[in-house]
């Protein structure tokens, strides 16, 4: 997948973060960028989670996803990655 660089000038530019103080000037979004303006959740941990932590962040992700949310985040390696590619995998068994 490709990797889009979206500026805050770009209609596309997710309107909740032009609520936050200081928003980032731009951000980088792989796949649909279209879901950037729906309800979500961010998932935030450990780098270095344990086998536990990632069971429930697959967990979670899995259940945020099938309720039809967007699960946020940086997709740093441990609770992040865990949490999104089982959202992504929800979604699609679903389908």
């Amino acid at each position: 997948m490709k990797i889009e660089e979206i500026s805050i000038e770009d209609k596309d530019y997710p309107i909740r973060l032009m609520n936050i103080k200081n928003p980032p000037k731009q951000i980088y979004v792989i796949g649909n960028k279209k879901i950037l303006n729906k309800k979500g959740i961010a998932i935030v941990g450990s780098r270095n989670c344990t086998e536990k932590g990632a069971e429930n962040a697959k967990l979670f992700g899995a259940n945020i996803a099938l309720e039809g949310l967007t699960v946020i985040s940086g997709m740093a390696k441990g609770i992040d990655v865990a949490a999104h590619s089982r959202s992504i995998k929800s979604k699609t068994e679903k389908q």
